[in-house]
């Protein structure tokens, strides 16, 4: 009897010791990414929680969408988007790149669109992979990796569904021929705060065609901005631009504008008027971010450093303050527009106005095309939208490049 207590006693010991261990664990902060089911697990790319961490393993996808004519629309998809960088491809035509990771869409990706110049280094820089529509020669050949070419369920459709299941067998092919993604590798930075500073920003209202116009409108009550666009139909009206799969307005917590070099396309004739954007190895440009009601002046980079030069892999393009920090970007979808350095934005009286008005909160940008000529045009015109960008922002100079 006596050895049957003691060994009681020194059981229930061991399992005080036990419990205590794991209640001390328990209140060590864990890491940011994990696939433990006790702990809250971030996507590095929104910041938010994932409901399937797994998913962080897979390669970022980018889908380009046919959004232009309004004979495309609706749409579905572009809701869903962790990140959407939207670029001009000529002919008063934008697309937008889609890009899922670490969550699926909740349905099929309709109106799939073909890869343009530019996209194959946006898909560089995040390790990547592409299921784009019917592409052109020219792209095909200018070296355009992991692409997967979709023609829908027949084979023969222009402009395509993907349904949910197609788009899970891809992912699945290409995640067993690309390196597996690390989310440490894509780590951006966010915080529910808004950085000091910025300049009231109600709404921007963005121009890339009489027929192609955009209205992001900044509401309060749920900090996001959303997104109304005209048509060719009907150029005069602007709409609520709804992803038709869940019949909801497109809404995100960060907006910018990327200001990129751009150049003619490669192997091209300028007078095709192909150009690509350049996005890898860039030191420093400016760019826009809108959050919370706010404009904030900052800079981009996918400049390598140490940390490419040790991992051997590409990060995610970063954003930089004034004083040489990473910004800290809402968490949440960010939409992306991508124009050229020097192209000029202001603030007019009202969200469609004209009048220069500074300190209006509704800024306003009308896009500038790269446009077909000789490289000296080019450089005529880079150095007239500096000068135009100068004479628009001259009523509330010195402040315009700061953040009060």
């Amino acid at each position: 009897m006596k050895t049957f207590r003691k060994i009681m006693l020194i059981t229930i010991l061991l399992m005080m010791v036990f419990s205590l261990s794991a209640f001390q664990n328990a209140e060590e902060p864990g890491p940011t990414i994990s696939n433990s089911s006790h702990e809250t697990v971030l996507n590095p790319m929104t910041g938010t929680p994932v409901s399937n961490p797994d998913l962080l393993t897979m390669p970022p996808v980018f889908v380009p969408l046919a959004r232009y004519p309004s004979v495309y629309r609706p749409s579905s998809g572009h809701s869903q988007a962790q990140w959407v960088f939207e670029m001009y491809v000529g002919d008063e035509e934008s697309r937008p790149m889609l890009m899922y990771y670490g969550e699926m869409p909740i349905a099929s990706v309709s109106r799939i669109s073909s890869a343009i110049y530019g996209l194959e280094e946006l898909r560089k820089q995040y390790g990547g992979i592409i299921i784009a529509g019917g592409t052109s020669k020219s792209v095909l050949q200018s070296g355009i990796l992991s692409l997967e070419l979709w023609y829908g369920v027949n084979g023969n459709q222009l402009y395509p569904e993907l349904p949910l299941e197609n788009y899970q067998r891809i992912l699945n092919k290409w995640s067993k021929l690309v390196t597996p993604a690390d989310p440490n590798n894509l780590t951006l930075n966010f915080s529910e705060e808004p950085p000091e500073g910025g300049r009231r920003a109600d709404s921007l209202f963005f121009r890339y065609a009489s027929t192609n116009q955009i209205l992001w409108r900044y509401d309060e009550a749920d900090g996001k901005y959303y997104r109304m666009q005209n048509s060719v139909e009907d150029p005069l009206s602007l709409e609520a631009d709804v992803d038709s799969s869940n019949s909801e307005q497109i809404g995100v917590e960060n907006l910018i504008i990327l200001m990129a070099p751009h150049e003619w396309a490669p192997y091209q004739s300028i007078a095709n008027g192909l150009f690509t954007v350049k996005l890898n190895y860039i030191s420093n440009e400016p760019a826009l971010i809108f959050r919370d009601g706010k404009l904030y002046h900052a800079t981009w980079t996918t400049l390598s450093e140490k940390f490419e030069r040790d991992s051997q892999r590409m990060r995610p393009i970063r954003f930089l303050d004034n004083e040489g920090n990473y910004f800290r970007l809402k968490p949440g979808k960010t939409w992306v527009h991508i124009v050229m350095p020097g192209n000029p934005y202001y603030e007019v009286e009202a969200e469609l106005g004209k009048e220069i008005t500074p300190g209006s909160g509704h800024w306003k940008m009308p896009y500038i095309s790269f446009k077909p000529g000789t490289v000296e045009d080019m450089q005529r015109e880079v150095e007239e939208l500096k000068n135009i960008e100068w004479q628009l922002n001259e009523p509330y100079l010195p402040y315009y490049f700061k953040d009060e």
